[in-house]
């Protein structure tokens, strides 16, 4: 019954350590922030306001181009994924503008030394097609740090994406968290 506790302890204590192998420490993240969207859904608008509540220095521009990164005078460059049909529709673009005009800013803010954060936080809502999973992959695979709230990681998808590419993750409960993660991050 001793070894059976011991082996027990031992397979224990190796899958907590190994769990801890796959985090990656979240860089500092410096203000002030830009935040746009890839898919024209409100997910930027709303990590523009959790960021305000908390006082952090943050602008937002759902059209943000590459060309007018440098004029933000920001430190960190946040991008919504998930698509919203109606508001690509409403802004005269669609999925593929959409994910080249990101791209081609992210490429940019790395050029400008940037912290890129790849966020998703409107839930499963905004991973229901190919377009939603088109506007994540784009967004996060060059992402610095990847953002997510609970209901957009229920099936624990970033989660194992930041694993996979060695990236760092910070899960917050819902929108309103944003802020107070981001400032405690700074």
């Amino acid at each position: 019954m001793k070894k059976l506790s011991a082996v027990f302890v031992a397979l224990l204590a190796v899958g907590v350590l190994s769990s801890f192998a796959f985090a990656v420490e979240v860089p500092k993240l410096n203000a002030p922030f830009i935040v746009t969207t890839c898919g024209q859904s409100p997910g930027a608008v709303m990590v523009h306001m959790s960021a305000m509540q908390s006082k952090i220095a943050a602008n937002h521009d759902n059209k943000l181009t590459a060309d007018k990164l440098a004029a933000a005078n920001a430190k960190t460059l946040i991008v919504t994924s998930g698509t919203s049909m109606k508001g690509m529709g409403a802004a005269g673009t669609n999925v593929e503008s959409e994910i080249a005009r990101c791209t081609e800013l992210i490429a940019e803010a790395k050029k400008l030394g940037m912290t890129v954060i790849g966020a998703h936080i409107e839930g499963m809502a905004r991973r229901t097609d190919n377009s939603d999973a088109a506007s994540i992959e784009a967004v996060m695979k060059d992402a610095d740090v990847i953002l997510a709230v609970t209901d957009s990681d229920s099936d624990g998808f970033f989660t194992k994406y930041a694993q996979e590419h060695n990236k760092p993750l910070i899960v917050v409960k819902d929108a309103l968290a944003i802020g107070p993660a981001l400032k405690a991050a700074e």
